[in-house]
């Protein structure tokens, strides 16, 4: 197992005054070699890795910082890139220089091979591809050459070096040293960037960095002017673009960031700058040790940065892949919920009109206005504390930090190491059978209704704790002839031969302990990482991928769930809805006083039939645990729009939590980011007369009219991002679309209201305002759903009202 043990993470955010003063510089000294017969160690945090083929070499270079020296290179120029072959296999017909070795290895159907070595990664690869035409199939041939390397010596991000090194400028290196396993405290420099520019995004106005971290606290705003009299001592002026671009790259190596963060940092900022300097011609290198920038769209999963040395995190999906949500992802809001501050230039005015003022007249408030912003995000990445999650999650996986949404490459680096040890080799990704989908989670049938007293009890990990009971990983299914056992819904695996169970049960008890330790980024860390490996095994972008693994998970939550609704049939309550890994269950008459009492003790009673149904008739010890989770007083099903049956995934109730009742929604409109503030203002207000017994055919008349009157026209705006840029929508062209066209606007968010005319964006003129689209297309549906339950229907109420006039 590899050791799961994690430093702490240093991020001091020492507050130092403005200006060079206090600012640790490492300048840019010339080559100096160190004493070539004394050994240097270093011990790294690794910040990024890459490969390159030099003078017939396959070349890896490693980038991280370290305590002893601060950024640190490490090169190996003596790796050999390998893959592997079955033995039979004839391959001596192709002019491509390999080294062939017998190894102890073999295939998933057991067909013995060996392993071919090639001198540098691109002879690798037109071997596989020579070999693939004359249908010679290969093994392991996808595999990155820095990842692999990483992996069979079990380093997870963090390395210890031991040699000769040569320090160049601010950066030390180290080549072919002697390299292990170690654990790091890493401490970071932090760059937070923000530009602003011109109308229509064609001309840049200025660039504001707020540095943090161990060197301490800079701030500095480049901008173009002709005069700086009266500017702060952190502003520095530049005659035109193309001079405070040079500008800014000089001072951008001289701070030497590890990291750089922002908001949509790299699809508008870094990529407005790489084509200001494409267009003057001037290299955009703000990469360490002379190294690449690569800025890449990939549709539709956004912008994705790879800088050499430098990890770039993008706050809007940072927060969106740490499971935080807001309301919308504008910096404006994330801001005001996180810090209880916001911009400087406020909502209520034109932001696009103010900057160009601002420009024109006001050099220094668009100064001010800039840097706000870039301090804006830096504190919010100290409160959600991204950076340190970032770093457990490297960490644990093994993926270092610009990679971490790459959770089958998780998988391979700590799956393969082991594997290889247990005598096989694993298939390419394009190599896996994937015509056989897997069953996703099941969910009940919900019966519509008004119920009272609903307690909820959750499986605990659910997954996880499926695979830790029932041995479930791809070993495991191919060996499951031996000490086999099954699952719940038939699937056979080795009682024996498996990793992952016991991988999880360490990471369990990780977490357990950063539980108790209030680690909150170690303990995120370790549940995004056990939850990924049902996705994993589920994907057909795993290498290890089979239907009977993932089918044989949510198929055991599926029997879980039913047999659980069976066993509380029996003591008489009912089960009105169950998901996945959640049982809503209707407790009896009178039970509501001591709901969370019952739903512990229904939690303790499943666990116990559950533990002795599984030792009984499966000869396994049990690790699923059922927990009380809350208490709805009042709990509603809609039915689905257009059927008598239940919405699935769609609910809501009064949740009574110490003593307090609050309206919980889940799935419904009131929680969607595409619903007016109109319509869940509406649809809050109903659920909250309804679940308290009040008449609600007067006040949802009374609403109409407020609508109609216009007391809700600042509540009428949508907002929708766009997937994809407008001139791609070329059918049917959505209404935020149409909006976002009328701006000129290509990508974002598009907030826009629905007028006589159709929909007009926000920043102009829209006082011709449709008040019947908004009841028939918001009120209605809202209020249809839940007043059928009641015998009612929107337009009789609305429409008794109208009629009332003659």
């Amino acid at each position: 197992m590899p050791d799961l043990k994690v430093g702490a993470i240093k991020l001091t955010h020492k507050r130092l005054r403005s200006g060079l003063g206090n600012w640790k510089f490492t300048g840019r000294s010339t080559e100096t070699m160190m004493n070539h017969t004394e050994q240097h160690t270093a011990h790294i945090f690794i910040l990024t890795g890459e490969w390159f083929d030099s003078r017939g070499s396959n070349v890896l270079r490693f980038i991280g910082t370290s305590e002893e020296f601060g950024p640190v290179e490490v090169k190996i120029t003596n790796n050999k890139p390998v893959f592997f072959v079955r033995r039979e296999s004839d391959v001596t017909n192709i002019n491509i220089p390999y080294t062939r070795k017998e190894v102890k290895l073999k295939t998933f159907d057991g067909k013995d091979v060996d392993a071919l070595y090639f001198n540098t990664q691109s002879d690798l690869r037109r071997m596989a591809d020579e070999l693939n035409q004359v249908g010679i199939r290969t093994y392991e041939s996808d595999v990155d050459p820095t990842r692999r390397f990483l992996m069979e010596r079990f380093i997870n991000a963090q390395i210890k070096v031991a040699g000769s090194a040569v320090k160049n400028g601010s950066i030390t290196t180290f080549v072919n040293p002697k390299i292990e396993p170690c654990e790091v405290t890493p401490e970071f420099v932090v760059a937070s960037i923000d530009i602003e520019t011109g109308v229509n995004n064609t001309r840049l106005y200025s660039i504001a960095v707020h540095v943090t971290g161990k060197k301490g606290e800079l701030k500095k705003v480049f901008i173009v002017s002709e005069e700086d009299k009266s500017f702060p001592e952190f502003a520095s002026s530049h005659s035109e673009e193309k001079e405070l671009l040079i500008a800014f790259i000089k001072w951008f190596k001289e701070i030497d960031p590890d990291i750089i963060v922002g908001w949509h940092v790299i699809g508008f900022d870094l990529m407005f700058l790489e084509s200001k300097c494409n267009e003057y011609h001037i290299p955009f290198e703000i990469a360490r040790a002379n190294g690449r920038v690569s800025l890449r769209t990939r549709k539709p999963r956004g912008y994705f940065a790879s800088i050499t040395g430098r990890v770039v995190i993008d706050g809007p999906p940072a927060l969106r892949s740490s499971f935080f949500t807001f309301e919308d992802y504008r910096l404006e809001t994330v801001a005001q919920e996180f810090l209880a501050e916001g911009k400087t230039i406020t909502a209520d005015k034109n932001k696009v009109e103010e900057i160009e003022r601002q420009f024109k007249e006001d050099k220094k408030s668009l100064i001010e206005y800039n840097l706000k912003d870039a301090v804006l995000v830096t504190d919010i990445f100290q409160k959600s504390a991204l950076i340190e999650l970032s770093v457990r999650r490297a960490q644990l996986s093994g993926l270092l930090m610009d990679q971490l949404g790459m959770m089958t490459a998780a998988f391979d680096h700590f799956y393969l190491p082991k594997l290889h040890r247990a005598g096989y080799v694993a298939s390419n990704v394009k190599d896996i059978e994937t015509n056989e989908h897997a069953a996703g989670g099941y969910v009940m049938e919900p019966v519509p209704g008004i119920y009272n007293d609903v307690v909820v009890l959750d499986f605990k990990s659910l997954y996880p704790t499926i695979i830790r009971t029932f041995k479930i990983d791809p070993l495991s299914r191919l060996l499951s002839h031996i000490d086999t056992i099954e699952t719940l819904n038939g699937y056979r695996f080795s009682a024996t031969q498996h990793f992952l169970p016991d991988f999880i049960e360490q990471l369990m008890e990780q977490r357990s302990i950063a539980k108790k330790r209030k680690d909150k980024q170690l303990s995120q860390a370790i549940k995004i990482l056990m939850n990924s490996f049902y996705g994993v095994m589920g994907s057909f972008g795993c290498r290890f991928y089979h239907p009977h693994l993932p089918t044989a998970i949510t198929g055991t939550g599926h029997k879980l769930l039913l047999g659980s609704k069976d066993y509380l049939a029996e003591k008489g309550y009912n089960v009105v809805y169950g998901d996945t890994d959640s049982l809503f269950i209707k407790l009896k008459e009178g039970e509501g006083e001591n709901a969370a009492e019952h739903g512990h003790r229904l939690a303790n009673e499943l666990n116990k039939y559950w533990k002795e149904k599984i030792e009984k008739e499966y000869g396994l010890k049990s690790y699923l645990e059922l927990e009380y989770e809350k208490h709805y007083r009042k709990f509603i099903i809609t039915a689905a729009r257009g059927s008598e049956a239940g919405a699935k995934k769609r609910y809501a109730g009064l949740l009574v939590d110490d003593g307090k009742e609050k309206v919980e929604f889940v799935g419904m409109e009131v929680v969607r980011s595409d619903w007016t503030y109109m319509a869940k203002e509406f649809q809050l207000q109903l659920y909250e007369k309804i679940f308290n017994n009040e008449d609600v055919d007067e006040w949802i008349k009374d609403f109409v009219n407020r609508v109609k009157n216009g007391e809700f026209d600042d509540k009428l705006v949508y907002r929708k991002r766009l997937r994809k840029d407008v001139a791609d929508y070329t059918k049917n062209v959505p209404q935020h679309v149409k909006a976002a066209r009328m701006l000129g606007e290509t990508g974002g968010t598009v907030y826009y209201v629905i007028t006589k005319r159709g929909p007009v964006p926000i920043e102009l003129k829209h006082n011709d305002i449709d008040y019947q689209h908004y009841i028939e297309k918001q009120l209605k549906p809202i209020a249809d759903s839940v007043l059928g339950l009641l015998g009612k229907s929107f337009d009789a109420i609305v429409e008794s009202d109208q009629l009332s006039f003659f």
